[in-house]
């Protein structure tokens, strides 16, 4: 059984959670503003960074942002459904951002950006999960953690 832990074991926590859901919300608007500013300006394509390896670097990224936070929430709330929204989603960035050219246009742009709204939300839940089980860690019981 896990160590349910208080607000001040992990004060870094809720920052990471913002900072995992810039991240997968960047990633969104990468995926619908990239498309747009080369139909707008083709003389950009030479200065954005499209590649297959800088594609990578974002996803890891974002799954280490995700890690950071998910972790130690779940140590607190222990919502397993949570893992699973969040596990996904990372699934998807990740086999997006390997697929290389075996995936078509809007495969991908649909993969990644399910799988980054699977982040968000994940990261939103999270906050939220953390934030109730704080409130019912200071009363006498919490069935979510079973401090009692």
């Amino acid at each position: 059984m896990g160590v349910a832990l208080r607000p001040s074991q992990t004060p870094l926590r809720p920052h990471v959670d913002f900072a995992g859901t810039v991240a997968s919300g960047a990633c969104i608007v990468h995926c619908l503003l990239t498309p747009v500013l080369i139909s707008l300006f083709p003389g950009l394509i030479p200065y954005l960074p499209g590649d297959a390896a800088f594609h990578r670097i974002l996803a890891v990224g974002v799954v280490l942002l995700g890690a950071a936070a998910f972790v130690p929430g779940y140590r607190i709330h222990r919502r397993r459904s949570l893992l699973l929204l969040a596990g996904t989603g990372i699934l998807l960035i990740l086999a997006v951002a390997w697929s290389g050219a075996i995936l078509g246009r809007t495969p991908e742009l649909l993969l990644s950006m399910s799988g980054s709204l699977m982040l968000v939300g994940a990261h939103l839940l999270n906050r939220t999960f953390c934030r109730e089980c704080v409130r019912c860690a200071e009363s006498s019981a919490c069935d979510t953690t079973g401090i009692e």
